[in-house]
């Protein structure tokens, strides 16, 4: 398996017979192998996960589906032909598109974490679905209203098998910066963990390998250095 991190929060996994592409919405593309499905994920309408760019691929890739969160309104473009090629989905909803099965869980922000299965795989993308701790900036009830969100989210998977997660590490949270992945992974059966929405510092990745909050599980976390860095995994 291939795990190109773009930008951001968006990554590429590339598995022997499909591409996942997620939350792309501005960066080097890898070049796709276009005998393989390609499936395209947008989380939610932020600028940092989504553009109308992501249309485009169906300009020059034969076989794709998006698959969106349904608070995302910009649907239309001339590249994609077939209302067919656009799944649209809530929170809280289950659908197999192809051979693939998709769960969806509700942001503790806006939109939706996907939680997918396909080629005897699991993979998880949290969107921005983290534990938003703002010290100073919420009020105490504010933060314990997204601890709470945030926790019954991860909750509904919790102790589940996943092959591959990719996870917010957000150094704008200060101190609290390590909360949503610490619970994300004493919570869930996760072999490997990609860092996410680091807003380019990249240096918050060695802080938490090296904390000792991830401690028990900091081997399974992938150190990323840079943008289009690309990993090879074995699942």
């Amino acid at each position: 398996m291939k795990i190109t991190y773009i930008h951001h929060s968006s990554f590429c996994v590339e598995l022997q017979n499909s591409i996942l592409l997620f939350d792309y919405f501005k960066g080097e593309l890898p070049k796709f192998d276009k005998d393989k499905k390609l499936y395209v994920f947008a989380s939610h309408f932020h600028e940092d996960h989504f553009d109308k760019c992501i249309f485009e691929i169906a300009k020059d890739h034969p076989d794709v589906t998006y698959i969106l969160s349904k608070d995302i309104k910009k649907r239309r473009s001339k590249y994609v032909k077939s209302a067919d090629q656009i799944v649209v989905m809530n929170f809280d909803e289950e659908i197999t598109v192809d051979n693939m099965k998709i769960k969806t869980l509700e942001s503790s922000d806006i939109g939706v974490a996907f939680l997918i299965e396909i080629e005897g795989k699991v993979i998880y993308h949290a969107g921005d679905l983290n534990w938003w701790h703002w010290e100073g900036e919420n009020s105490p009830k504010e933060n314990k209203y997204a601890e709470d969100k945030f926790k019954s989210g991860i909750d509904r998977i919790k102790g589940r098998d996943i092959d591959l997660a990719f996870v917010p590490l957000d150094p704008r949270q200060g101190d609290f910066y390590y909360l949503g992945f610490d619970y994300f992974m004493r919570n869930t059966n996760t072999k490997i963990a990609f860092p996410m929405h680091m807003w380019g510092d990249f240096s918050i990745c060695d802080t938490f390998i090296n904390s000792k909050y991830a401690v028990n599980y900091k081997d399974k976390i992938v150190k990323i250095s840079n943008d289009n860095e690309s990993f090879n995994v074995e699942l």
